[in-house]
């Protein structure tokens, strides 16, 4: 990836590049909306829109800190 710096614009180009490859998404995610752009949300988000089939497994007692 053509970044210098870890950064939300590149956490969701990877994740692009990821959804550009796979057939299915599988998603550890709290259902919450993202803290940032690039986040979980983000990703299912886009995902969706590009009609990849998402599973999403939320732990038990899964929480932010």
């Amino acid at each position: 990836m053509p970044f210098q710096q870890s950064n939300r614009e590149a956490y969701m180009a990877a994740s692009e590049h990821v959804l550009s490859n796979v057939d299915v998404l599988i998603a550890v995610w709290d259902g919450e909306p993202s803290d940032g752009y690039g986040g979980t949300a983000d990703v299912v988000t886009a995902a969706r829109a590009r009609s990849i089939p998402v599973t999403v497994i939320r732990p038990e007692g899964a929480a932010r800190e």
